[in-house]
Order: C-alpha cells, then structure tokens, then sequence
C-alpha cells in the first residue's frame, strides 16, 4: 500500500518514521522524501490496518496527515514520461555514455521489432553514423543533420543528458551521463508546415456558392475525395483550383496528414526539381549542409498539390512518373532510393488530352494522373453565386483597409452579374479591391466598378440591368451551318435547353430562367428527350 505523510519540516522526522516503521516489522519497498512530504510503499499493509498505522504516526512530533495515495511521485513522473514518448510520432533514444540505449519510445521499437527490446542494446546496432565516440567527444552536441535509421532518413537532433562529477579520476566535471536522440522525420516536418497555413476555410462549406452547378460540383468533389487516388483539377484560371484540392485534402482520410502545394509554372527546371525531389549533401556549390529534402517527402502520407501541371519539362514528368509507379525516387545527386505515400492532387487550365497527343505532355503520365476529374466552371456559367461572392470580398477587404463596410448599389449588383469576368473569382476579388480601396463614401455603385476596370463613358441602364446572355458564339456558328431556319431554330432550342437543364433540373425552374410558360418549357424537354 502506497501512502503520503504531511509534516513539519524538522531534523530528524524522516528517522522517526522510517523507526516507527521497521519497529512494526514492516518491510518497506519504496521510501522518497520531500520538504514536507514523506511517501511510502509497504506492500503488506492491508487497507484495514492503514488506520492503525496512521494512528501511530500521526502521535509522532510534526506529523500532521497521513493518507493513501495512488502512486509515489517517482512512478507517477514515469508513467507521465513514458506516455510523452509514447505520444511523439517520432523515434526517441536515450543512450547512457558508454553508448547503451536506456529508453525507446515505441516508435524507435517498431524500427527494431517487437521482438528485439532496443533496452540495454548498444547504440550502433541500429545507428551506425554518428558513432557514440563522436557523440561523446561532442559532449552530445551535435549539429543537426540527416542520418539513416532503419532504411529510412531522418533528421537528427541530439540533447545532453545531465553532468556527472569530478572524481579525481581525470574526468571532465562537465561531461553529460549521455544524451537523447530524436529522429525528425520528413513527413513530420511537412505536417508542421501545413499546421502554420490557415486552415480555418479550407473545407467545402466554406466555399462560396450554392448555385446548382456549384452544389452538384460538391457533392460530386466529395465522393471524389473520399477515394484514395490521383485527382486532376481542371479550370479556367482564377476559378478556385487550389481552393478546392485544399478542400479535397480536408475531406479526405489523409486530412490530418500534410498539404504541400507547387506551382509548376513558377520555377525553372532545376528550382523545380530540387523543391519537389530535393537534393543530396554536396549535390551542387550552393547546396545546403546535409541536404534538403523536397515536397515528396515533406509530404509523405499526405498530399501534394501541383499546380499548372501541363507546364513540367519533359525530364521531370518522367521522374514524377516514377514516383506514381512506384513511390521511389531519387534525390538531386543522391544514390539512396527513397520511398513515399503522397495523393498527388494536379491542377491546370490547360488541355493535358491534347498536348498529349502531340507530345507536349506524357501520354503514360496523363493516365497516371488522369484517374478522378473535376472541372470548375468559370464564373460566367454560375452568376448567381456573383451577389454572395461580392458581399465575401467586400466585408473582408473592408477589414483589410481598416474602413466601413460600403453597401452595394442595385445597379452595382446588376452590373457585377452581367460582366464576363475572363479572370473569374481572382477578377472579380481585384476588381473589388480596386473599387472599395478607391470608394469615396458609403455606397459602391456600378461607375465605380466600372472606373476600376477601365471602361470608358458612363455605365447605362440598359448595360447594368441587361441579362447573362444565353447565346455563345459557338452556339450560333453550330445554327449557321444547318440548312434550313426551322432546322436552325430548333437545333439552337435543344442546344440551349441541353446547356441550361443542368444547373435548372426542372422543367419549372428552367421556365423561371427563361421566362416562359411552364408547359411550353415541358413540351420543349420532351420534344427533344431532355432530362427524362
């Protein structure tokens, strides 16, 4: 039974315990002492005899309580240490200074097996570099740096455990009973990195639309998530690309994993290559000491977002393939093979079907990564999500210039819905920016967006109120080129009414868009085999 003795703190108090104890024949199995606390292990106290006991303690000069107590302090500081290390995803070692391993969190046993206890085994059974003697001579001071664990790298960091004395025997006073070894891997730095971004919208209920082509887009992003495989993002620029692969990653089972993103498009060949591969110690003039490792392995049980995938050199599709393939790679002048699991999530505005078929891009590699699609649709296409966007920017570019919230104006609102926006969502934010930066007073109208954007004389009514046209020039080429008008009209008919049903999946809902009669529409749809 463990239990804990409150007392004066007088010479002399803890032989009179320890006396009144072993008078009593116990056996005492444990014994640690504090200023003011005195705490025992008797295994052969029973519960029904603590109260004698405590009696006769309590009749000692000083002593003030006694009570039962789960655990001693020493035991409570191990189990508490013990579930720390248990907790750190990454291996932990502490070696004495003669090199033996004192303790492993489990994560440094699993390298070794279950089987074999790393405890009391010497360090250079699983570590061959650095050796202990160079720990040793270092004081366990040991610069940062990349070593080889159990076949796979790690970044190292060493911390001396404790002093030991001079004893006349030539030691040096200052020199550390041993140290402990953290072994940092990759992925674990990548999960760092993603921790510092701000996550706080990075889901799709945050993202701003409730139009149905951008409801039926969601629904459909979210299956997609949900399955473990690579992922093309396809889009206009501008229309919220990284945006949704954020929102992809946090939908999907690697969520608590990393997200690491590259731009293909930023980088040269090299930059490119060393920020997605990384590079071996020595592998050019300028490389950093012990090397770096890239995306892939920052990534490493996550995902890795590449934008503007379709502008990759050649050379380095060829090694993003074998990645795909296999998970291994090399680093920039490395020979070690290093292994990876990475979702690879790819973006771009370019047509990667066609530029493989004229060799722009790899043909085996657009398989590889063209196995789930989502195709975001440009803003024009789903205008009725215009209104909650501006009020979104304004409010919070608002807050960025430190100013009031204008109002929008009816011919503002009008305006914004009837613009193109070539740019998308990106325009439509700096467009915004521009105008309410610029605003002089509380109202922002539609001449104000119209200064911001360039456009000469004053913004009619006609031009703020006219509606999103419903015609495109290919629609009307596709018209043209029939033979006779009915044949013509009818054609333009089935075309307009086949663009438009999806995001309007009713007859009653699409005669609401076009301003006819219900029935009319209904006839329409089933004259042409539309939606049924």
């Amino acid at each position: 039974m463990r239990f804990e003795i409150t007392g004066e703190n007088r010479v002399g108090i803890t032989r009179d315990v320890v006396d009144t104890l072993t008078a009593r024949g116990l056996d005492i199995r444990a014994f640690e002492v504090t200023t003011h606390h005195i705490y025992a292990d008797i295994p052969a106290i029973r519960p029904s005899q603590f109260d004698d006991l405590a009696h006769v303690l309590l009749r000692l000069p000083g002593i003030q309580n006694v009570q039962p107590i789960d655990h001693l302090p020493t035991e409570r500081r191990r189990a508490q240490l013990h579930a720390t290390l248990a907790a750190l995803g990454d291996p932990v070692l502490a070696v004495d200074a003669n090199g033996l391993i004192a303790q492993a969190n489990p994560a440094a046993q699993d390298l070794a097996g279950q089987g074999v206890p790393l405890r009391d085994r010497p360090l250079a059974d699983i570590l061959a570099d650095p050796d202990i003697a160079t720990l040793r001579e270092g004081g366990f001071h040991f610069p940062e740096r990349e070593v080889v664990l159990g076949g796979q790298t790690y970044l190292l960091q060493v911390e001396p455990i404790g002093r030991v004395d001079d004893q006349g025997d030539g030691e040096d006073e200052t020199a550390p009973w041993g140290g402990v070894l953290v072994f940092h891997r990759a992925a674990r730095l990548g999960r760092v990195m993603t921790a510092l971004q701000d996550r706080s919208a990075n889901d799709f209920d945050n993202i701003i639309g409730d139009s149905p082509i951008m409801a039926r887009l969601k629904s459909q992003a979210r299956r997609q998530a949900a399955i473990d495989a690579p992922l093309v993002i396809l889009g206009e620029t501008g229309t919220g690309k990284e945006l949704f692969a954020r929102a992809c990653h946090q939908a999907s089972a690697r969520a608590r994993q990393p997200f690491l993103a590259l731009n293909c498009a930023a980088l040269p060949e090299g930059l490119a290559e060393s920020e997605l591969f990384g590079y071996a110690a020595g592998a050019f003039t300028s490389a950093r000491r012990g090397g770096k490792p890239g995306l892939l392995e920052l990534a490493d049980g996550g995902m890795l977002f590449l934008d503007e995938i379709g502008e990759l050199s050649p050379y380095l599709q060829a090694k993003l393939l074998r990645v795909l393939q296999d998970g291994r790679f090399r680093r920039v002048g490395g020979t070690d093979e290093i292994t990876v699991d990475v979702r690879l999530i790819s973006a771009t505005n370019r047509d990667l079907e066609a530029m493989s078929q004229d060799g722009r891009f790899r043909e085996d590699l657009y398989f590889r990564i063209h196995v789930l699609t989502i195709t975001l649709p440009p803003l024009r296409d789903r205008r009725e999500d215009i209104a909650a966007l501006a009020d979104y920017f304004i409010s919070r570019i608002a807050r960025q210039t430190e100013r009031d919230v204008p109002e929008i104006s009816d011919d503002a609102r009008k305006w914004l819905r009837a613009h193109d926006w070539p740019g998308n969502v990106r325009e439509l934010e700096n467009t915004l920016f521009r105008a309410v930066a610029l605003l002089d007073g509380p109202v922002l109208r539609a001449r104000d967006l119209a200064d911001t954007l360039g456009v000469s004389g004053l913004v009619s009514d006609n031009t703020a109120t006219s509606a999103p046209p419903l015609f495109s020039d290919t629609l009307l080429d596709t018209a043209l080129r029939q033979d006779s008008l009915p044949t013509a009209m009818d054609g333009m008919e089935k075309a307009l009414l086949s663009r438009l049903y999806p995001d309007y999946p009713s007859s009653r809902k699409l005669a609401e868009r076009l301003g006819v009669s219900h029935t009319a529409i209904a006839n329409k749809l089933r004259k042409y085999g539309i939606g049924g």
